[in-house]
């Protein structure tokens, strides 16, 4: 082999050395990042443990993106920004979510929030609130004091349950307790006999045919019972409407009388000074008709004077007798004159002919 095909096996071996270096890099590196075209997505963490840049960003386990820079925010918290595939949209309900690996790798995460059907994307200025994901180290170490308390009850529990047998042994094996423990499962058979004889008389009642057909129809009765039920309980609440604004209307009568009570006790009031007054001069009438004293007076008590009263009524009566003819003539006089006027002259006097009337 001469020198010639040495140089040239080792160019061959050079060149493909170079040609999978260059593929490596493409599928594996950041070239496909200058190839292809980005967007910055801001994101805003509490604590970016682990994040620096070059951290992957997923999406659905998928590599959308990597992490451009890190900075702290003024406002506390920390910015980053990471460059998002143009082809993959980030919508405002996502949230960025970093976790870690057992070997201290971070990457962060897109995880969809509550989708809307209408949902947007994120604007070139808008923050993407990011959590954080405890790693298992983290958690095993907050877990610690709880585990070592857990452990401790644990092992007074165990004591307790030592305890516990310990007991039970002094108490079935002791001879002065062995009496007792014979009373105790005597009476656990009783009570086991009485159960089993209740749960026979149960099946005794509810094992029958017509126990069951009884059953069944007060069950299929309950929603016609229910309906009744809500059909009352409607009334009632109709009548409660009812009663509800017939106190309405009553208040509306009352209120002008509560309105108006002062003007009213009032008017009551001169009402009543009125009437004592009235009812203070009829018993000064009273006292007065009362004694002998004044022309009532002694026309109750004086009998002449009712003799005098009853006698002058008799006269009267007699004179209104005697009277009545009077009257009469001087009726059908007048009557005659209304007729014949002329009668009242000289001629009338001489003439004796009679007139033709009464």
């Amino acid at each position: 082999m001469n020198d010639r095909v040495m140089q040239f096996r080792v160019g061959v071996m050079v060149l493909a050395t170079a040609i999978i270096a260059g593929i490596l890099i493409v599928l594996f590196g950041d070239l496909p990042s200058l190839v292809q075209r980005t967007y910055a997505l801001r994101m805003n963490f509490a604590d970016a443990r682990g994040v620096a840049p070059g951290t992957p960003v997923r999406k659905n386990g998928i590599l959308v993106g990597r992490v451009a820079t890190v900075a702290l925010d003024e406002k506390g918290g920390v910015n980053v920004i990471a460059d998002i595939d143009s082809t993959v949209p980030i919508y405002r309900d996502e949230e960025a979510r970093i976790s870690g690996s057992l070997l201290g790798d971070a990457e962060i995460s897109l995880v969809p929030g509550v989708i809307q059907p209408q949902r947007e994307k994120v604007g070139a200025q808008d923050v993407v609130r990011g959590a954080t994901s405890r790693n298992p180290f983290e958690v095993f170490a907050s877990l610690e004091p709880k585990l070592g308390a857990a452990l401790d009850s644990l092992v007074q529990a165990s004591d307790s349950v030592s305890r516990l047998s310990a007991n039970l042994d002094r108490t079935l094996l002791a001879p002065d307790n062995s009496d007792r423990f014979q009373q105790l499962v005597r009476k656990t058979e009783t009570a086991l006999d009485e159960f089993s004889l209740a749960m026979n008389n149960i099946n005794a009642v509810v094992g029958s045919a017509a126990a069951r057909e009884e059953i069944l129809d007060t069950i299929s009765a309950l929603p016609e019972v229910i309906g009744e039920l809500r059909g009352t309980v409607k009334g009632i609440g109709e009548t409660v409407s009812a009663a509800d604004r017939n106190l309405r209307n009553l208040e509306g009568l009352t209120r002008p009388l509560g309105e108006r009570g002062g003007d009213m006790v009032a008017s009551i009031d001169r009402t009543i000074g009125r009437l004592d007054e009235v009812l203070q001069q009829a018993a000064l009438f009273t006292k007065a008709l009362g004694e002998s004293q004044g022309t009532l007076g002694k026309l109750v008590r004086d009998p002449k004077v009712y003799d005098e009263l009853s006698e002058a009524v008799s006269n009267v009566n007699h004179l209104t007798r005697e009277l009545r003819p009077i009257v009469d003539d001087v009726r059908v006089f007048t009557d005659k004159i209304a007729r014949h006027p002329e009668q009242l002259g000289v001629r009338g006097a001489l003439d004796r002919r009679p007139a033709g009337i009464k």
